[in-house]
């Protein structure tokens, strides 16, 4: 029987709404009360936001290992275009910095140089300019200036993307599983289209988040203020579960997309 990516998670977070008291041992969302009142909704709030908090830090954490992993495979993978493709993305979003990295890293340049060749490089070049000081022995080597070459940029182009995509990323929106895809070759309007139910699922579950971990319970405007009324609209139990059972029922459309990719740059036709 075939495991899901998703499926650890999935279990992961079924343990936690158990433990919360949302969901039974058998999996089955505790009924709601018939009337939905301010009383109720007080009484739940604490497993309905510990359980949207954790819920969306592990769905974090997995989409951002999932990317993390997709950027591994197209590097160290056997199939060339992916990996060219992959790191002609990457290397327009940091455009910038190769451009700072060119500007004043003293680097020697040559994607396909090895090491051998850059210390030449510097051997040749230190003889072409004045006499060392009597400082210095004439026989010292001269230091090798940093190599650039193919190797050495994707290196930087996968730290880059670790330290200042997936790190800076905070969220669980469809925005940002937008903005940590599109460095890998994604645009926008594919991951929407690609993943129309993931990202409605992942709206909807980012807002109650945010009502979840921004609010104080002793605040003035909580419970969930900003979602619509009556009372039948708040988050309840069923709610609460509902919201995270759409993320986990469309996340087939994220492991597809990444899937996807790696067929039709490996089919011929």
């Amino acid at each position: 029987m075939t495991t899901e990516p998703w499926e650890p998670l999935a279990a992961a977070i079924s343990g936690v709404a158990t433990h919360l008291g949302i969901i039974d041992k058998s999996g089955e969302v505790y009924a709601d009360p018939e009337e939905i009142t301010d009383e109720y909704i007080a009484e739940i709030s604490i497993q309905t936001r510990a359980f949207l908090v954790l819920c969306s830090s592990e769905l974090e954490e997995y989409i951002e290992a999932r990317c993390l992993a997709f950027l591994g495979d197209c590097v160290s993978g056997s199939n060339d275009r992916l990996q060219h493709n992959c790191l002609h993305a990457l290397s327009i979003h940091f455009r910038s910095s190769i451009g700072k990295l060119l500007d004043g890293g003293g680097y020697y340049v040559d994607f396909y140089s090895t090491p051998k060749q850059v210390k030449r490089y510097a051997k040749d070049n230190n003889a072409a300019r004045k006499k060392p000081s009597a400082s210095a022995p004439e026989d010292d080597e001269p230091a090798a200036p940093p190599i650039l070459n193919r190797m050495t940029l994707t290196a930087k182009l996968c730290a880059w993307y670790r330290d200042h995509v997936v790190a800076s990323s905070h969220g669980i929106s469809d925005s940002d599983l937008a903005s940590l895809l599109t460095p890998l070759g994604f645009s926008a309007n594919l991951v929407k289209e690609a993943c129309g139910s993931l990202c409605a699922a992942l709206q909807s579950l980012a807002a109650a988040r945010g009502e979840a971990a921004h609010r104080s319970a002793n605040s003035g405007g909580w419970p969930f203020s900003a979602l619509a009324t009556p009372l039948s609209q708040q988050l309840s139990l069923r709610d609460t579960w509902d919201r995270w059972q759409a993320v986990v029922n469309s996340l087939h459309e994220f492991e597809e997309l990444l899937v996807g990719i790696h067929e039709e740059v490996t089919d011929p036709t």
